[in-house]
């Protein structure tokens, strides 16, 4: 830890800066100035060819004029001046820095090339350093800020780490005004020489980070992000924006085409234990919740409202979300009533019905059902005090005379007791209100680390996500290690040509120990009988070479033949579309079930292993899940808890449960098989079909 560049990066003693001006609306300059407001501790040395004083800062002509070395660096001038101002640090011994000035990959080949010369600099001279094209970083607690933006929140657990600088500076305010407490915030820019890998595990060492939340366009080290994510046992958070339809790889089999960029990040943070949502809102949400509330122990949660459409939208997201709204027990039930008016339900949503006397809602109740054994978290509705004054105060004056003080001392909340139950009881609260800071309560809220949320299935929604980060923490385990795969499959691949057919495919396929029909590759209608005769009626024909690809779409696939005139109808219609092609006999199969497995190789990720729902309809069906190589059993059985139609895995119109050890096991096989043999660019194992719950490879296609 003491080692890692970020720990200087984020509290260094002091920083030499180069870019700020008189000039107010300057980028370095404001950036300068947000660093004095927020009491940065430190030394501070800017750098400016003709101003002596800026800010009530001397200021130094040149970087060499600098009267120490600084810790760090700071950059914001033009983009040419880089190389050369950072070769200037480093001959002063600084090490550290950030580089805010755009204008190097993301312009073309010419700044491709200047990032390229910046980039073999730092390697030479040991240097780190974040961006360039980045908006810097925030620590709430040293205290420092380097962005462009004021910031005015409080400390809190959740970290962020953004390849976006506008998520971490043009938002700082949004944060502050929903109560999200952050405590460091990197934004990384170009990566060039500290990417969002060593971001991440910088802050899960981090004791005062409690969640981490990331912004994702691009992941540059997948397989050394996977690693450090399973070592971090804190929750982690991510919206990955780079998945859409015009940034997938096509590929020469069905798991090319099916396993494209988003299914296989959304594998990728799924197997690293990363919880993925679909906005910014929702990492900030989420982050925040994460890092500031207890994990509940179960998915019993209790809602508590004044109104029946927040609470009924609450209790539909939770159970949609897998968690429970039980009724509550007779005994709790009894001992609510005796606090709540006649038309109240106490059931679950406990539900006051518009009660204007905050009294039961914010201070009997919550500690009644938290209280609970048979409740594990708590979702509160309705708790409003100054804003709903400040909203009915023109009624009142008008026709009783009332202040606005009358109002508010009428309305008064005591959430002093509230706010401490969860770190007192272990159990998670959360708040929805539609009001904003000008109510004292949801302030109230904030200020003690309570999350709020402007509607209720949001914060139903951040209640899900608290359960599903305990049952990932609960199953988390290290990554799996390489495996290592029998000798006579090496043998077989040493033998492969440049291309490979079916049944090649599936001799190296069952050398590694993965299990496939029983077949024979014959090369007339004679021997296609014959072989029928061996292996037993019915069986399939099919016609078996490397050049084609998807047998089915050719006409070269036969089924449910039952005597031998069918076998040889059928090799003739074969060798009539492919002349000179050989003939696979194998047997038939019970194809009510199919699954999917395969491999793909995207551009830099390890070898990915694809399961789901399979068949002729694979495609078009979508139900697939991915993860990364290595993979071990445990990562193979939740790829099956994945799928939407995993309960056909189980028994299934009269068919027995598949051998879910034994699926798990082809699937850890073929991850190593692709893993061990780079020459295998795809794999596509479409169907699997199942013999007393067993899986089978009924057909096999390598692309090599």
């Amino acid at each position: 830890m003491d080692t890692h560049p970020l720990r200087t990066i984020s509290a260094p003693a002091s920083i030499g800066f180069v870019g700020a001006s008189g000039n107010p609306a300057n980028m370095g300059t404001m950036q300068l100035l947000n660093l004095l407001y927020s009491g940065y501790p430190g030394k501070v040395f800017p750098v400016h060819p003709r101003d002596r004083e800026i800010y009530g800062l001397q200021t130094y002509e040149r970087i060499s004029d600098l009267p120490e070395a600084p810790e760090m660096f700071m950059l914001v001038v033009p983009t040419r001046l880089i190389p050369e101002m950072v070769a200037d640090f480093a001959r002063l011994g600084t090490r550290r820095g950030v580089i805010v000035t755009a204008g190097f990959k993301e312009t073309g080949a010419t700044g491709a090339a200047l990032e390229a010369r910046l980039a073999e600099l730092a390697r030479r001279e040991e240097i780190r350093f974040l961006g360039p094209n980045c908006m810097g970083l925030i620590n709430t607690r040293c205290p420092l800020n380097l962005t462009a933006a004021p910031f005015k929140g409080r400390c809190g657990g959740l970290s962020l780490i953004s390849q976006s600088g506008t998520y971490i500076t043009q938002t700082v305010e949004y944060l502050r005004t929903r109560g999200i407490a952050l405590n460091l915030a990197f934004s990384v820019g170009n990566e060039a020489t500290i990417d969002l890998v060593d971001c991440l595990e910088y802050l899960g060492q981090d004791p005062d980070t409690q969640a981490i939340g990331m912004y994702i366009e691009c992941i540059r080290r997948p397989g050394r992000f996977l690693e450090v994510a399973r070592r971090i046992d804190k929750p982690m958070v991510a919206q990955y924006v780079g998945g859409t339809a015009a940034g997938a790889r096509s590929g020469a089999s069905h798991t090319g085409a099916l396993a494209g960029p988003d299914h296989v990040y959304d594998g990728l943070l799924a197997q690293a234990g990363v919880i993925r949502v679909d906005s910014i809102e929702a990492v900030y949400q989420a982050g925040h919740t994460l890092a500031s509330q207890p994990v509940p122990r179960g998915p019993r949660i209790a809602v508590l409202t004044n109104s029946g459409g927040p609470g009924t939208a609450m209790a539909s997201r939770l159970d949609a979300g897998g968690m429970e709204v039980p009724e509550l027990s007779e005994a709790l039930q009894e001992k609510i009533q005796g606090y709540l008016p006649g038309h109240a339900s106490v059931r679950n949503p406990v539900d006051l019905t518009f009660h204007t006397d905050m009294t039961q809602i914010a201070e009997t109740l919550p500690r009644i059902l938290m209280e609970a054994e048979e409740i594990d978290g708590l979702l509160i509705h309705g708790i409003m005090d100054t804003g709903w004054a400040e909203m009915s105060f023109p009624v009142f004056e008008k026709f009783f005379g009332a202040t606005l003080e009358d109002i508010r001392r009428m309305l008064n909340v005591d959430l002093d007791t509230l706010v401490r139950l969860p770190a007192a009881l272990g159990k998670p609260l959360l708040i929805s209100s539609f009001f904003g800071r000008e109510d004292n309560a949801l302030c109230t809220f904030q200020e003690h680390g309570i999350p709020t949320f402007d509607g209720p299935e949001k914060a139903a929604a951040a209640m899900t996500l608290l359960w599903r980060w305990a049952r990932i923490q609960r199953s988390r385990r290290p990554l799996a290690a390489p495996g290592t795969l029998p000798a006579a499959a090496t043998a077989q691949m040493a033998v492969l040509g440049e291309t490979v057919d079916e049944f090649e495919a599936k001799q190296v396929l069952a050398a590694c120990g993965i299990p496939t029909v029983n077949e024979r590759r014959v090369e007339t209608e004679d021997e296609a009988v014959a072989a029928a005769r061996r292996i037993g009626f019915p069986v399939a024909l099919k016609g078996c070479s490397a050049d084609v690809l998807h047998k089915t779409e050719a006409g070269l696939v036969h089924l449910g033949l039952t005597g031998e005139d069918a076998v040889v109808t059928a090799a003739r219609a074969v060798k009539e579309r492919m002349p000179g092609a050989r003939l696979l006999v194998s047997e038939m199969l019970d194809s009510r079930r199919e699954v999917i497995a395969g491999v793909s190789r995207p551009p830099g990720f390890p070898p990915c292993v694809l399961f789901g729902m399979g068949g002729v309809m694979a495609e078009a069906l979508e139900d697939r899940v991915v993860r990364l190589t290595p993979l071990d059993s445990g990562d193979a059985l939740e790829m099956m808890d994945a799928l939407r139609g995993r309960r056909v895995l189980g028994a299934w119109r009269g068919m027995p449960a598949v051998d879910r050890e034994a699926l798990a096991d082809l699937l850890v096989r073929l991850g190593r098989l692709a893993a061990s043999f780079p020459r295998l660019k795809e794999i596509d194992l479409n169907p699997i079909l199942f013999v007393d719950g067993r899986p089978k490879v009924a057909d096999a296609l390598f692309v090599v």
